[in-house]
C-alpha cells in the first residue's frame, strides 16, 4: 500500500511540475502525445475569495443584533466612534470588501493574499486618511499605485475597476486584477460574511496533490488498534476510505467551496451554511442529482411542534454497515432464550421480529425519526418511528412475543393489544423499580407503548398521556404519507428552553443560565441543523434562532 501511494504521489508530483514549468492547467494524464494541451494558467484568477457584504450591512446588523435586547446604546457607540473618522467618507460602504488569495507563477507557487476595498471618491478618501494621520501618496512614474504610511510601516495599493487593492509588498499587486463584483455578487447576495474555495482556479495536479497527501495520512490510521475487534475495524476501516473517495471527488469535481454566515432581520435567525458547487455534468453533479431525490417519509415534521426532532434517511452499503449490524444481529441471538427464539422450520417471536429487521437492513436504507414532546404535565415524552421491510412478521412476532408474556404468572408489567389506531397495534410495557432521574425526567410513572403496523414500528415513553401523542403522530403519519421535502434526508432541531430545566440546578455557569433564559423568553430558542442536497449543489446549514441574537447581544454588553 505504502508503494502504491508513492508511486501516486510521485506521478503527481511529477505532473504538477510539468503544469508550473509550462503553464498550463494540467499535462497529459499518460504518456499519449496524441492528447490535447489544455488552456493556459491564468494566474490572475484567485483560487480563493473571503468578503463582508458591504460596511453598511455591518451596520444595520448591529442596530437589530442590539435592537433585539433593547440596548441602543452599543450602535450609538460605534456610530460616533466612526464619525470621528469622517464616516469613513471615500470608501464606498454598499460594496463588498474582502481578500482575494492568489498562487504566484513560478515553479513552486506560493500563495499570496490581496485585500481589496471598494472606493467611491479617492480625494475624500485622502482627507479621511489625513484626518488620522495616515498619508495616502501616489508612486511616481506608476500609474494607479500609491502608498499608504503608517505609524510603523507602509502599505502598498494599486486602483482598479473602483477599488483599492493593497499589500504588504508592492511585488504582490503585479497582476491584471479582475473585477471583485463578478466573485463577491452572489457571495453579498447571500452572506453577510463569506468565504469561498474556487476549486475551478485550483491547477488539478495540485488538488490531486492534496489527496495523495491526505490519502498518505489516513493510510498511517487504517491499521488496526489495540482493542479493536473485527466489526470496529471494519467499520472504521471503510468509514475512513469513504470519505476519503468523497473528499477525492470534491477535489476533482468541485466548482467552489463555500463557507458564510448571514444574520437575518426578516428571518429573525443565523444561518451558517458550507455548501459545495458541483462542475455541470461531472459524477459529483451525477450522484447530487440522485441524492437530491431521495428524501426521508418523515421529512414533513416540522421542527417547531417538538422540543426536539431528528429524522434521517441512511443509506447502508452492503459490504460495510450491512454487513457489520448484520454480523451484530447474528451474535446477539446467542443469547436468546430458545423459546423465544425458535429457528426456520419453528420460528418464534424473537426469530420473526429479528427477519424483519435483516429484511430492513438488507433493503439498503434506514428510515426513521425521534421527537421530544410535551405532556399537559409539562414532563417530555419520546416518540420514534422506523420504516420495516416486512413489518407484517414484524407485528406477528411481537404480538407471538405479548401473548406468550400473558401465558406468565408475572407478566412483569407488559400488556398487549392496549390500543389499535390506522392499522397499528399498540402494547403497552410499565417498567418497574426505575431510577430515581428516569422519574425526575419522565414523571412519575412512566411507561412505554410499543406499536406494529403493516411498514412501521413506532414507540412511545413517558407518562399515560404519551398513549395519546402516539395516535396522534400515527394518525398525522398516516395522512402526510405521500408528503416529503426534496433532498430531505435528515434533520435535527432542538428547542434550547426546553432543556434549560433539565441543566439548571448541575449549571456551573449561573450567568449564563440566568442570560438564556432571558433570551429565550419570547422565544427563538429553535437550533435547526439540516442538509440541503440539489442537481448541482450539497451544503449543510445551521438555522439559529432569534433568541441566539439576544443571548448573544447580553453576553455582549454583560462584559
Amino acid at each position: 500500500m505504502q508503494t502504491i501511494i508513492f508511486n501516486s504521489y510521485l506521478k503527481r508530483s511529477i505532473l504538477t511540475l510539468c503544469v508550473l514549468v509550462t503553464g498550463t492547467f494540467a499535462c497529459l494524464q499518460s504518456s499519449s502525445a496524441e492528447e490535447p494541451r489544455k488552456a493556459k494558467l491564468d494566474w490572475n484568477k484567485p483560487i480563493a475569495v473571503a468578503s463582508i457584504a458591504s460596511i453598511d450591512r455591518v451596520l444595520e446588523d448591529i442596530d437589530y443584533l442590539f435592537g433585539t435586547v433593547d440596548k441602543p446604546e452599543y450602535p450609538a457607540m460605534i456610530k460616533g466612534f466612526l464619525a470621528q473618522y469622517r464616516d469613513l467618507e471615500g470608501l464606498d460602504k454598499t460594496k463588498p470588501l474582502g481578500v482575494f488569495v492568489f498562487l504566484n507563477e513560478g515553479v513552486s507557487p506560493q500563495p499570496t493574499v490581496v485585500g481589496f476595498v471598494p472606493i467611491k471618491n479617492l480625494d475624500e478618501l485622502t482627507a479621511t486618511l489625513d484626518e488620522v494621520g495616515f498619508v495616502l501618496a501616489p508612486v511616481e512614474g506608476s500609474k494607479d499605485r500609491y502608498t499608504l504610511a503608517l505609524p510603523n510601516f507602509s502599505v502598498h495599493l494599486k486602483m482598479a475597476h473602483g477599488y483599492a487593492f493593497f499589500q504588504l509588498k508592492s511585488e504582490a499587486l503585479d497582476r491584471d486584477f479582475y473585477n471583485p463584483d463578478d466573485y463577491t455578487r452572489a457571495l453579498a447576495k447571500e452572506y453577510d460574511i463569506a468565504g469561498s474555495l474556487l476549486l475551478s482556479n485550483v491547477p488539478e495536479p495540485m488538488r490531486m496533490m492534496a489527496v495523495d497527501l491526505l490519502n498518505a495520512k489516513m493510510d498511517e490510521s487504517l491499521p488496526r488498534k489495540p482493542g479493536e475487534n473485527d466489526i470496529q475495524y471494519r467499520g472504521r476501516k471503510e468509514t475512513t476510505l469513504f470519505l476519503l473517495k468523497q473528499f477525492e471527488m470534491i477535489a476533482q469535481d468541485g466548482d467552489n467551496l463555500t463557507i458564510g454566515y448571514t444574520l437575518s432581520k426578516d428571518k429573525k435567525q443565523i444561518l451558517l451554511n458550507m455548501g459545495v458547487d458541483a462542475k455541470p455534468g461531472s459524477k459529483l453533479s451525477n450522484e447530487l442529482k440522485a441524492l437530491s431525490q431521495a428524501s426521508s417519509q418523515y421529512s414533513y415534521l416540522n421542527a417547531k411542534s417538538a422540543d426536539f426532532l431528528g429524522y434521517s434517511l441512511l443509506p447502508l452499503r452492503k459490504d460495510v454497515e450491512q454487513k457489520t449490524i448484520l454480523d451484530l444481529l447474528e451474535q446477539s441471538q446467542v443469547n436468546i432464550p430458545p423459546v423465544l427464539l425458535g429457528d426456520e422450520s419453528n420460528p418464534g417471536p424473537v426469530y420473526k421480529i429479528m427477519e424483519s429487521v435483516k429484511a430492513t437492513i438488507r433493503s439498503g436504507k434506514l428510515d426513521s425519526q425521534i421527537q421530544m414532546l410535551q405532556t399537559s404535565k409539562e414532563k417530555p415524552a419520546l416518540i420514534a418511528s422506523v420504516k420495516l421491510s416486512e413489518g407484517d412478521v414484524f407485528k406477528k412476532g411481537v404480538q407471538d412475543f405479548f401473548e406468550l408474556i400473558a401465558q406468565a404468572e408475572d407478566t412483569n408489567g407488559m400488556e398487549g393489544n392496549v390500543a389499535e389506531v390506522e392499522g397499528v397495534t399498540i402494547h403497552k410495557v410499565a417498567p418497574k423499580d426505575l431510577k430515581k432521574n428516569a422519574k425526575d425526567f419522565f414523571g412519575e410513572n412512566p411507561v412505554i407503548f410499543i406499536g406494529c403496523g403493516p411498514d412501521e414500528c413506532w414507540l412511545a415513553m413517558g407518562e399515560e398521556e404519551s398513549l395519546d401523542l402516539l395516535k396522534k403522530n400515527i394518525s398525522d403519519r398516516k395522512n402526510h404519507s405521500g408528503d416529503k421535502k426534496p433532498g430531505a434526508s435528515f434533520l435535527l432541531s432542538l428547542k434550547f428552553a426546553s432543556i434549560i430545566p433539565l441543566v439548571e440546578d448541575t449549571a456551573k455557569n449561573r450567568e449564563f443560565i440566568e442570560s438564556a433564559k432571558v433570551a429565550f423568553a419570547p422565544g427563538g430558542d429553535l437550533m435547526t441543523f439540516y442538509p440541503k442536497i440539489t442537481a448541482n449543489r450539497a451544503s449543510l446549514n445551521l438555522e439559529l434562532g432569534e433568541g441566539f441574537i439576544r443571548l448573544i447581544s447580553l453576553a455582549i454588553a454583560n462584559r
